[in-house]
């Protein structure tokens, strides 16, 4: 019955949390695309910068880019904060719900840092705090001047962001908590960045004076930066269905390679100036990069060359049955994890393309390494699944 309901708990969580993105993203892309279409109204209207003609569902729309003044505040005025505010919510709780829990076996891998449930907890919520302050300081205005230098800064500390990612967490775990930390970002540049410039020229107008616009060119900085964001978190959301991704020996160069093709693609779709979509041949070169790698076979150390499945039944009772047994001995899993039980052969030999992908290509089994499977069983058993 429990498993029934975490199940269900997680479906929820991440229906809702899929539901909710693609309500943020969706209307950012929508906005990115009217700031990339509007055009100078043929016939000059006062206030009036830009506008764009539509058609969508039989009606035709006319959108108009404008700025507030005193007397021309509409009574109805709709923001566009909450889709945000629900996705991070939702991702949160899949993050302590699958991340956090349960021994917070999908955050630690114990070949990298044997780290206690609220050792990884705590590591985790400090590093997302912390990543937010230094951000926030690299682009304050009043701190550092140069965009040129500001942005030679976020490539270093996004960089060294990443790998000590990676040096403390499992490759699954480093890729979630990376895009968490982009998410953190996204939102709090809505809520602290973006909707109190915007809140503070609105009610400038509604008395009686003159909004400060220099207030709205910086809020559209931090508005341009989560545009940047967007790819590399979609990338990382799905990236946890692919272990052969996360886990592989060149996880780190991989998650780097993601964001910066994905960061290009954004930048491709933002910009106004066609010429610089030249940016599109370095991202499909980063991809390219990414098939090529994940394409070659795993080295491991040699193996002997007929392998009997004693040998293989012997790895497995040492590292595998602590979970998948009719009675687990794990700390954390209490039940066979997917009913999935291996007490004979045939069991063995009915998941052995599962196995193979999990334990050998992908090395994401045992979970977060726990019971400390080495290279040379992972080569035994790939030799006995070849046999």
């Amino acid at each position: 019955m429990s498993m029934s309901l975490n199940l269900w708990l997680e479906y929820i969580l991440r229906f809702s949390h899929l539901v909710a993105g693609i309500a943020w993203i969706g209307s950012s892309f929508y906005f990115i695309w009217l700031d990339s279409s509007f055009v100078a109204p043929e016939t000059p209207r006062k206030n009036v910068e830009g506008e764009v003609f539509m058609v969508h569902g039989g009606f035709y729309y006319q959108v108009e880019k404008r700025k507030i003044f005193p007397g021309e505040i509409p009574k109805t005025l709709h923001w566009f904060k909450w889709e945000a505010t629900l996705t991070l919510l939702t991702g949160f709780c899949l993050l302590i719900f699958l991340y956090y829990l349960n021994g917070a076996t999908l955050l630690v891998d114990s070949s990298i840092r044997a780290w206690t449930q609220t050792q990884a907890i705590s590591l985790s919520l400090g590093i997302i705090a912390a990543a937010w302050v230094i951000y926030d300081l690299i682009w304050n205005a009043n701190l550092v001047r140069s965009k040129t230098l500001s942005l030679v800064l976020s490539v270093i500390f996004f960089s060294a962001l990443t790998v000590l990612n990676f040096s403390i967490f499992s490759g699954r775990g480093a890729y979630m908590q990376t895009g968490v930390i982009f998410g953190t970002l996204m939102l709090l540049n809505v809520w602290i960045r973006i909707l109190p410039g915007q809140s503070k020229m609105l009610k400038e107008a509604q008395a009686g004076q003159i909004p400060d616009y220099s207030v709205s060119l910086k809020s559209k900085v931090r508005s341009v930066h989560n545009t940047y964001f967007i790819f590399p978190v979609l990338f990382i959301m799905l990236s946890n269905h692919f272990p052969t991704i996360y886990n592989h020996s060149h996880n780190l160069v991989m998650l780097i390679c993601l964001a910066i093709s994905g960061a290009l693609i954004r930048h491709a779709m933002v910009t106004k100036l066609p010429r610089e979509r030249w940016v599109l041949l370095p991202a499909a070169i980063g991809f390219a990069f990414l098939v090529f790698i994940t394409a070659q076979t795993p080295e491991l150390p040699p193996a002997p060359e007929m392998v009997g499945f004693q040998q293989v039944k012997a790895i497995i009772a040492n590292r595998c049955q602590t979970c998948h047994s009719p009675n687990p001995t794990d700390d954390t899993f209490k039940v066979a994890p997917k009913g999935i039980v291996f007490e004979n052969e045939a069991q063995v030999r009915a998941l052995a393309d599962k196995i193979h992908v999990q334990v050998v290509v992908g090395r994401t089994m045992p979970l977060g390494n726990k019971t400390l499977m080495t290279d040379e069983e992972r080569a035994i058993i790939n030799q006995w699944l070849i046999q």
